[in-house]
């Protein structure tokens, strides 16, 4: 759990995956990556910047002493949870933008769960600010996809969807 909760851990598949979005979709791979980056650290601010400091929840692991062993336990506030707002942000995007590949739907998801889950389970955060985060982060996920279809026909490309 402490490896998938560490997102240091995943730069270099995001890297490798952002490059071949690239390679393989040109300029929508580019309008993509912009767009999910732009999206993710909008979701990241709010959440962080505002979220936290109105609900100001302590961390599980500043309330009970027994789980502050499990992880580094983080100064800043509980609710919501950024990694669960984060990563579903993310896979909401990308599953509507390639939403006819099963595959990468069925990962994105899974991966997000569990990252959700190893946030309860090394005393991070209670349940519900993993779910609170899960559902602003959908909801910001839809929100970057509807920009994205608006930014590809911007930029000229004829249809709004990724028909991988």
């Amino acid at each position: 759990m402490s490896f998938i909760t560490i997102k240091e851990n995943f730069y270099a598949f995001g890297i490798v995956a952002f490059i071949t979005v690239v390679f393989i979709f040109k300029k929508r791979g580019i309008i993509f990556i912009l767009m999910v980056a732009a999206v993710v650290g909008l979701n990241d601010f709010i959440c962080h910047n505002i979220f936290k400091e109105i609900f100001a929840r302590q961390r599980p692991c500043h309330v009970i002493s027994e789980l502050s062993y499990l992880a580094n336990c983080s100064n800043s506030f509980s609710f919501p949870s950024n990694h669960a707002s984060n990563v579903f942000t993310a896979a909401t995007f990308i599953s509507l933008v390639f939403r006819k590949t099963p595959a990468t739907i069925g990962v994105v998801y899974t991966f997000a769960l569990l990252v959700c889950y190893s946030r309860v389970y090394l005393g991070a955060h209670y349940p519900f600010d993993v779910l609170a985060g899960t559902i602003f982060g959908g909801l910001m996920g839809f929100l970057g996809y509807k920009a994205y279809q608006k930014a590809i026909i911007l930029a000229g490309i004829r249809e709004p969807v990724v028909e991988q």
